[in-house]
């Protein structure tokens, strides 16, 4: 039976918890620093792979000392847990920080059985990382308001009403712009991702900075609608310096998929748990979502946010961004036009 509530309590008392990850496989997690010689026994009975050793970049060099952790491969998450990414290490030191104890958590895949059966035979509560992250957001705040004041644009008649967050995770900095109005049923809204090159450089090579004067315009012309523009998001999350790397490697050839793994990057490090908290902070737990992306979609769902509707924002391509728009299509399942062949 699954609560969160039920497991941190189990955990911080040197229990095994069975985490489910995003795609739905079973793994064994234990607090490293109280790890004791049965529970370690069990998962060297049961778990398959090896052993892995979550924890963040601060844990690394105080790691815990404790004779029964088996050999096992350090794997780094994010400072922020779940608030920055939907991954089963992030969701493991979230596990060890609510439950008070050092962010450092032994890992094992379970091996192929009924996992039901097996978590009821060994008492073991079981978790997702769906509802860890539901349960962060229902008690921490992961932005904290700043101010708001009038923003004129060429984009609408009247101006904007800006209103500034600071996340609480690398002091980020976020803003959202709401047309003026109120917004008739659910808010039009746009949650776009940070693209200095396209957004302030005019760059051709992506449609970052059409769909930023699109939307605007858009949201302009719709009562309520809403602008979050999420920093810290560059380069689909790898970050400026790292998306110019990527940049390169596209120049040689590869497309913006193959250049990240090339590098040893993700495909898509985005997540949009502040997004979700933002929009909630301004009154709306229903949207209406501007987007070719359907894991936008996805996300703020996750977060909490009902997505009643998408609609599309479609760029027309230009020769330095056609084959870039073709990849976000059949790669990352954007809605977009097919090109003819040529």
């Amino acid at each position: 039976m699954q609560s969160v509530p039920l497991a941190l309590e189990h955990f911080r008392r040197g229990g095994i918890v069975l985490v489910f990850d995003r795609a739905g496989q079973p793994h064994l997690a234990l607090s490293a620093e109280l790890a004791g010689l049965a529970p370690v026994a069990l998962m060297k009975s049961f778990g398959s792979n090896a052993f892995s050793l979550a924890l963040t970049a601060a844990e690394l060099f105080q790691l815990a000392s404790n004779v029964h952790l088996p050999k096992c491969e350090a794997v780094s998450a994010r400072e922020g847990g779940l608030w920055e990414y939907e991954g089963l290490s992030e969701a493991a030191v979230d596990l060890a920080r609510l439950s008070g104890l050092k962010r450092q958590v032994l890992l094992r895949a379970l091996e192929p059985q009924d996992v039901i059966a097996f978590a009821e035979r060994h008492r073991l509560p079981t978790v997702t990382t769906g509802a860890l992250m539901l349960y962060r957001q229902r008690n921490e705040a992961a932005v904290d308001f700043v101010a708001s004041a009038d923003l004129p644009t060429p984009h609408a008649a009247q101006p904007f009403r800006a209103h500034s967050f600071r996340s609480s995770i690398g002091d980020v900095e976020h803003l959202a712009l709401v047309s003026p109005g109120e917004a008739v049923g659910d808010p039009l809204v746009r949650i776009h991702s940070e693209c200095l090159t396209g957004d302030s450089f005019g760059s051709l090579r992506c449609d970052c900075g059409p769909q930023l004067d699109e939307s605007l315009r858009r949201l302009g012309a719709s009562p309520g609608g809403i602008l979050v523009y999420m920093r810290g998001h560059e380069g689909r999350g790898i970050g400026l310096a790292n998306k110019i790397r990527a940049y390169a490697l596209q120049d040689k050839g590869l497309d913006t998929v193959e250049a990240n793994r090339a590098l040893g990057l993700p495909e898509d490090a985005r997540d949009f748990g502040q997004a979700a908290q933002i929009l909630r902070a301004l009154g709306h737990n229903r949207v209406r979502l501007l987007t070719n992306n359907p894991e936008k979609a996805t996300g703020l769902e996750r977060h909490g946010i009902v997505v009643s509707r998408v609609e599309p924002l479609v760029i027309p391509p230009n020769p330095f961004n056609a084959h870039y728009l073709d990849t976000k299509a059949t790669k990352f399942g954007h809605m977009l036009p097919k090109r003819s062949a040529t």
